[in-house]
């Protein structure tokens, strides 16, 4: 038994080449410039909008709803356009360079202050954003590539931990350097007096994310791809095939949305925590850096979690880590800076593990798809994750401009009323919470195995030496 185990596993590590150093670097660089750009705009626009930008908060709420309606729409159509086609530089890989100017040159002007009447900068705010969103939709194929190049699982696990780690590196970038760099440039981090030290912030990291774009472009090779025949085949109508016979994906794409719903929630709400109910906001900056750091240490033994606590014990017990975190500042006092980035600390943890490893199931699920289907669409299935992330972006961004309307959020009040307050920390720490245990009780059916996965590769590979005779 063993020896025959033995045999299959040196049959499959010949037909799964390695990946080289520079492969993996150039993959977790790519996620990072993506994320490095993507995460200014999710963490910080809000805010924007609201304080410096002058747009009140129920019409950026109605903008953020209506632009990820219009991403969802576009995603999948994407994706299918992808999967029938190859680019002069591979089937993903050629987008890289392609959208990675353009997309730097868009998230500059989304943090531009236009001098005008109040509905023409309603407008240029929709237009910007409406096409940075786009933008980042059509990156997706940087979501297909890992599937693109490897089934192999601990090459997978690998994969995704560079990613993560270099997309942390990035959001320590992120959370220290946006409020840092503001206040820099213009000595003030809030309202018009800071217009200029956004628009400087988000070109410096335009400018660090373009350079990253290409980097990845010039080093991540693909080595998986579906055949020319199966490829001809490829429709619209497959993402209904997938999603009827691919369960995990189904899991996959509801856990998605939850988890985007409730990281943007915690994220937008962290800027208007520490401004107005601790009244601290020369502290902002470290709060953030609190989110990014615990990934220096946690990234590298991703892989180590998932033995020790296989898929299900990582992820739900992270999510518990995450709620404790954000129930301690909830009930604890909003003054005592100890134990609020205590707090702030744990939540990290949970979120970074839990929002993290996530991404590793994707890589799985196509797997699991080309298993049942003979078709390894990657594009289509990253095509409709993105669609998931963006409705979790949309319905995440949503709540808390109108809940911030809701609890009479007032931009021009240094001091907030008690109730506006107590809603803040409500939107902090009560809401997000409600998503979480929503995901978890859905997780906890996600069925693909270690010994699934290599089964399902060692079939695939049979299956394709077959159709190759």
């Amino acid at each position: 038994m063993e020896n025959n185990q033995a045999q299959a596993q040196n049959s499959q590590a010949k037909v799964m080449p390695k990946l080289k150093f520079s492969e993996k670097l150039g993959q977790g660089i790519g996620s990072m410039s993506v994320n490095l750009i993507f995460n200014v705009v999710s963490t910080y626009l809000l805010f924007f909008y609201t304080n410096v930008y002058g747009l009140k908060p129920a019409d950026t709420a109605t903008m953020f709803l209506l632009v990820r309606i219009i991403d969802a729409v576009a995603s999948p159509i994407y994706g299918t356009w992808v999967d029938k086609r190859t680019t002069k530089f591979g089937k993903y890989r050629g987008y890289l360079l392609y959208l990675s100017l353009p997309y730097a040159i868009l998230s500059v002007l989304c943090f531009y202050s236009v001098d005008t009447t109040y509905v023409m900068k309603l407008i240029y705010a929709y237009t910007t954003y409406v096409g940075l969103s786009l933008l980042n939709t059509f990156l997706s194929p940087l979501g297909a590539m890992p599937a693109a190049m490897t089934r192999d699982n601990d090459e997978i696990a690998q994969l995704n931990a560079y990613s993560m780690f270099c997309s942390n590196v990035g959001g320590m970038c992120i959370s220290f350097g946006v409020p840092f760099l503001v206040t820099g440039f213009s000595g003030a981090y809030t309202g018009q007096a800071s217009q200029k030290g956004w628009f400087m912030t988000m070109g410096i990291f335009a400018i660090v994310g373009l350079v990253g774009l290409l980097f990845a472009f010039s080093r991540i090779h693909e080595h998986y791809h579906m055949t020319a025949e199966a490829t001809e085949t490829v429709s619209f109508k497959d993402i209904f095939v997938q999603m009827k016979v691919n369960k995990p994906f189904s899991i996959f794409l509801v856990y998605l949305i939850l988890a985007f719903i409730f990281m943007t929630i915690v994220n937008s709400a962290g800027s208007y925590y520490v401004t107005y109910n601790m009244q601290r906001p020369d502290l902002l900056k470290y709060f953030n850096l609190l989110a990014s750091i615990p990934s220096f240490i946690l990234v590298p033994l991703f892989p180590w979690f998932k033995r020790r606590l296989g898929r299900k014990g990582l992820m739900l017990g992270f999510s518990g880590v995450l709620m404790v975190g954000l129930l301690i500042l909830y009930f604890g006092n909003v003054h005592n800076v100890a134990l609020v980035m205590t707090g702030k600390l744990l939540a990290s943890v949970g979120m970074i593990v839990t929002t993290g490893y996530m991404w590793a199931f994707e890589t799985e699920i196509v797997n699991y798809g080309e298993w049942k289907t003979g078709k390894r669409e990657n594009a289509i299935i990253s095509s409709v994750c993105s669609f998931a992330v963006a409705l979790g972006l949309a319905l995440g961004g949503v709540v808390p401009g109108y809940f911030l309307k809701f609890i009479g959020f007032d931009a021009a009040l240094k001091t907030q009323a008690a109730g506006t307050l107590h809603g803040i920390l409500t939107m902090q720490s009560l809401l997000p919470i409600i998503f979480i245990v929503i995901s978890m009780i859905l997780f906890s059916f996600y069925s693909i195995t270690d010994s699934s996965m290599d089964k399902m590769s060692r079939e695939i590979d049979e299956r394709n030496a077959k159709a190759a005779k």
